[in-house]
């Protein structure tokens, strides 16, 4: 077996980018379904087989098809958890309705209340003025002893 030189590899995978790309796509892509399996808990041969389709598959049907099949393959889980994100989000937001106060009350500014709530100042206004008149009276009463 004879071994090539550097200089001549590096031609050859210049000369053939794009089975070069396929092929480490390839790599990369078993290498990434291998191990995604394992941390899933599944056993060495299945994972081992799962790799080796996965590479079969992505040298196969080339580059860009591989990529459409592994985007259409994961849209499904992704679509699930858009959906419990969404649920979450306005679960949390109907809680936080239900925490404020006053949440429904509409105040209403008719001529009417308007005009109440000006004689509640004159009568705040009164009684502060008259609190106001009795202190300076009783003072006054102290002081002339």
């Amino acid at each position: 077996m004879a071994i090539m030189p550097v200089g001549n590899l590096a031609k050859t995978i210049l000369s053939n980018k794009m089975t070069s790309l396929n092929i480490a796509f390839s790599g990369i892509s078993a290498l990434d379904t291998y191990q995604t399996e394992r941390e899933e808990g599944a056993g060495f041969a299945k994972t081992t087989a799962s790799a080796v389709f996965d590479a079969a598959l992505a040298s196969t049907v080339g580059f860009v098809p591989y990529l459409a099949y592994s985007m259409a393959k994961e849209i499904p889980g992704l679509a699930v958890d858009a959906y419990q994100a969404y649920g979450q989000y306005s679960r949390q937001l109907g809680a936080m309705q239900k925490q404020q106060a006053f949440q429904n009350a509409k105040f209403n500014d008719t001529e009417q209340a308007y005009t109440m709530r000006q004689a509640g100042m004159a009568i705040a206004q009164r009684s502060r003025y008259n609190v106001q008149q009795a202190m300076l009276g009783n003072e006054a009463k102290y002081m002339m002893r």
